[in-house]
């Protein structure tokens, strides 16, 4: 199985883009554009190689698997298939997304948590604060307990992933200027290490929240596992033959986790793409990087399915 996404993040503020996001620029052996490196360049590469083996005669099947909707979840792509679709992995003997790696294979990435914490509070006219109960004071009050948090995290390290990591990427709250707030939300992202789980970080904020005495709803919204590849699985070593590839460790999450733990295929990550340019503005990646990606995903379609 070869899988990539076909959706992106939003582009997010087109002035900070040195070249329009939407067009694909070709400037000095470079493709500039929103999705070059996660992941357009992956799925291109995919299609080529499919395109230059189309008159070979397969003795075993391949199957791509292209979805939507990675970067929010999964539910509608990844998520949907494998609940409904799960049949069709059954007889899937290897697995790789064509993810942006820096032509690294991955062979572990950590765990991902999203959690939105909703705190509410009691409305007041601004020129009296104290009538009312400030909700997004109480969320600046968590928000700055989670640093503290942070230093603990750094604390545990796996030996390949380093340590786990927190980070506030939204902060919802109030309606109006001159309205004590009731309402604020905080969306934080704590990304997994082996050994943690998503209930063991969910406990870690309830007792952060439960230390600062404070009340506050708590939903889940997306919570994967870590996981790490054996360097001698098969697939590794058939793409070592090809050529020598460095193995790392990823830190953002793919679906590779997803299809080894749910659908029971082992899957490693392996894609041209620059992982620092991925959801940032004037991303882009290596013309050259693709054409090499091209030549690794023939040379490994021929070994496994010719």
């Amino acid at each position: 199985m070869l899988n990539g996404h076909m959706d992106t993040v939003p582009a997010g503020d087109l002035s900070n883009w040195k070249y329009d996001p939407f067009k694909g620029k070709i400037v000095k052996g470079r493709i500039y554009g929103l999705g070059a490196s996660d992941m357009k360049g992956g799925l291109a590469t995919v299609l080529i190689a499919m395109k230059n083996l189309a008159r070979e005669k397969f003795k075993r099947k391949l199957l791509l698997v292209f979805v939507a909707d990675e970067e929010v979840g999964g539910k509608k792509g990844t998520d949907y298939l494998i609940k409904n679709r799960k049949k069709i992995f059954k007889e899937v003997k290897y697995g790789m997304t064509a993810e942006c790696s820096d032509m690294k294979i991955t062979i572990a990435q950590k765990g991902l948590t999203h959690l939105t914490i909703k705190f509410k509070g009691k409305a007041a006219h601004g020129s009296k604060p104290q009538l009312g109960d400030n909700a997004i004071y109480k969320a600046t009050r968590f928000v700055e307990e989670l640093k503290k948090l942070m230093k603990k995290l750094k604390k545990r390290k796996n030996r390949v992933l380093g340590s786990g990591t927190i980070n506030v990427g939204v902060i919802k709250g109030g309606t109006k200027i001159n309205i004590v707030p009731d309402y604020c939300e905080v969306e934080v992202d704590r990304r997994l290490i082996p050994g943690e789980t998503p209930q063991i970080a969910i406990r870690e904020i309830k007792n952060l929240l439960k230390k600062l005495k404070l009340k506050a709803n708590m939903e889940l919204v997306v919570g994967r596992l870590p996981m790490q590849i054996d360097k001698k699985f098969e697939l590794i070593r058939i793409l070592d033959k090809i050529g020598k590839l460095k193995k790392e460790g990823k830190s953002g999450y793919t679906e590779m986790e997803q299809y080894y733990r749910d659908a029971g295929v082992p899957c490693i990550t392996f894609g041209p793409g620059i992982v620092r340019l991925a959801h940032v503005a004037n991303e882009y990646i290596l013309i050259k990087d693709l054409r090499r990606a091209v030549r690794i995903y023939e040379q490994l379609i021929r070994k496994v399915c010719l």
